[in-house]
């Protein structure tokens, strides 16, 4: 059944997240079997025990600053990952709705030329988004990697070899790990080195998946509430009978409900995470860009570099919710503007009253929440850079004194 649905358009929206998602057996229209926990068990697994690291180079390692602002940045982007992780696993159920959806809306547009071309515009959109995160963090990871793999090469042949077995070797592991490379071996730290990335990448892919899921999901919905504008727009040109007039009406009433449930599904699976990522990424600005500027002024310009990488990710990442939430509301905004604005004045007294009716409702915008307590927009981002500047004026005063 899923493959008669599954056609080129439904593959050029999903495909990508499908793919990522079914790796981590958290695809919602997949059916949940053994082998799909085991998947979605291992991932969780595999992303908790990054912490034990983490804690142990917080808490027993006694490097400068800078290294504790890296060791924060991945407990912060594990602890999100996680999140992410059992975010999707609980909500499967209202995310196999949205998709559902989404899949009849693009069976149902094959003979609707407008239609089609709104939601290919939206669908090119998160195309973009989602091709440029994933080449971002390709680019990002790979050289993340590479640097480490590099030191200890370099590390290998600049040693004698009859000393690079021995305890005494300074191993550069890629997740932080405390005094743990001192104590290891070179086949141990082979080992380590592997286990570390695969960790690494199903963190950081997870984390790129997620994001991008949100925002297609997100901005589907928007178009097909521009897809609804337009039909409000259009409702009174042509002349027609009460009754048809009446049908049309209720039609789009019940889309517009139908909506209504779609972005609630979205509002309760996302709002806690929303919430949490916004936290964080305000905390990870201000704590990279004071790394960055310490890096600068030790003239340590590898790390620079690696600061700027990770700003870069926490920007985007931060655009990733505020403009889905800003074009999810500013559409939705639009349909009660159109509604005013057609020719009500020509329909039915009986008809008139239902639209009065149909603004009231549609003058409550669809707005995405963090966590309940602000709702997710442009001006969220703003106040994200704003406190993220504030924050690292700060730090900077206090480390001078």
């Amino acid at each position: 059944m899923m493959n008669k649905r599954w056609n080129d358009d439904v593959a050029y929206v999903f495909s990508t997240h499908r793919l990522f998602l079914k790796v981590y057996g958290l695809w919602p229209l997949q059916k949940q079997t053994v082998f799909t926990k085991i998947q979605w068990g291992f991932c969780l697994i595999t992303q908790f025990m990054i912490l034990p690291c983490l804690t142990t180079e917080l808490l027993w390692s006694s490097k400068d600053a800078s290294s504790n602002i890296e060791s924060i940045t991945f407990f912060a982007s594990t602890s999100t990952g996680l999140i992410k992780n059992i975010c999707l696993i609980v909500s499967q159920k209202k995310l196999g709705m949205n998709i559902n959806a989404a899949i009849d809306d693009w069976l149902s547009v094959k003979n609707n030329v407008e239609t089609r071309k709104i939601m290919k515009k939206y669908a090119v959109q998160s195309k973009i988004l989602t091709f440029t995160l994933l080449y971002s963090l390709y680019v990002c990871l790979g050289m993340y990697m590479a640097v480490v793999i590099f030191i200890n090469l370099k590390q290998i042949f600049s040693t004698d070899m009859n000393l690079v077995n021995v305890n005494t070797t300074d191993w550069l592991l890629l997740i932080p790990s405390g005094s743990l490379g001192q104590l290891i071996t070179g086949p141990q730290y082979a080992i380590i080195l592997t286990i570390q990335i695969v960790q690494t990448s199903l963190l950081s892919f997870l984390l790129f998946t997620v994001d991008s899921f949100f925002f297609n999901v997100t901005i589907h919905l928007t178009g097909q509430l521009e897809v609804l504008k337009n039909n409000f727009k259009t409702f009174t040109k042509e002349p027609n009978t009460e009754a048809n007039y009446r049908k049309k009406f209720v039609n789009f009433v019940n889309r517009h409900n139908l909506l209504m449930e779609l972005y609630q599904n979205l509002e309760d699976i996302f709002h806690f995470l929303i919430l949490y990522e916004i936290v964080i990424v305000t905390v990870l600005l201000a704590l990279i860009g004071l790394r960055l500027n310490i890096c600068i002024n030790e003239k340590d310009h590898v790390e620079a570099i690696k600061s700027v990488f990770v700003l870069n990710y926490l920007i985007m990442q931060s655009l990733v919710y505020t403009y889905g939430g800003e074009f999810l509301q500013k559409e939705s905004e639009d349909i009660f503007y159109m509604l005013y604005t057609t020719s009500w004045f020509t329909l039915p007294a009986a008809l008139m009253k239902d639209v009065h009716f149909a603004m009231m409702r549609s003058s409550i915008p669809f707005r995405l929440t963090g966590g309940k307590f602000f709702y997710i927009n442009r001006e969220t981002m703003m106040y994200i850079l704003k406190t993220a500047a504030s924050y690292i004026s700060v730090l900077r005063i206090a480390l001078r004194k």
